[in-house]
């Protein structure tokens, strides 16, 4: 019984490694931090909100934070998310799966095993609201194989596949 659990675990991590591409590997390294200037773009980010024809530069400004915040500051994953939002309220899908799909790299170098499986599906949606059913088909298997993983509860593992169903 151990050694099927054993070999559950392995096969789990070793399906969020192929997950994670290189380039999102290379990432995880911290790049040049400066995480007052990622709060100033995050901050004037959240001032353009109010007004649907500054949405545009608001997802510029939260793309641009991220950059500026380490690999494991999960601030960098929400500003991703928010971005991708923002450009699917503008029916921008193409550009929306972009942010998401960077979101979803970043939450698996820091991880977040969940929060990888929410982005990849966020992505997703992006990907077939834009009629690419193949992206998005391939979108939604990542996140079903990070739905494996042992470091999801059976609650989070459930509310993953309640979304793909």
């Amino acid at each position: 019984m151990m050694q099927g659990r054993k070999r559950t675990i392995v096969m789990s991590v070793f399906a969020i490694a192929l997950l994670l591409p290189a380039a999102a590997r290379a990432n995880a390294v911290p790049g040049p931090v400066d995480v007052a200037r990622a709060k100033q773009l995050r901050a004037r980010a959240e001032a353009l909100f109010e007004n649907p024809k500054n949405w545009r530069k608001a997802a510029r400004l939260l793309e641009a934070s991220a950059e500026y915040r380490a690999a494991d500051d999960a601030e960098a994953y929400d500003c991703l998310v928010s971005a991708g939002r923002i450009r699917a309220a503008l029916e921008d899908y193409d550009d929306s799966e972009r942010p998401f799909k960077a979101a979803a790299d970043h939450a698996l170098a820091r991880g977040a095993v969940l929060d990888a499986a929410q982005a990849y599906l966020f992505a997703a949606h992006a990907a077939k609201a834009d009629s690419d059913m193949k992206t998005a088909h391939e979108l939604v298997e990542k996140a079903r194989l990070l739905s494996n993983s042992p470091l999801l509860s059976a609650t989070q593992r459930m509310n993953v596949l309640e979304q793909i169903s």
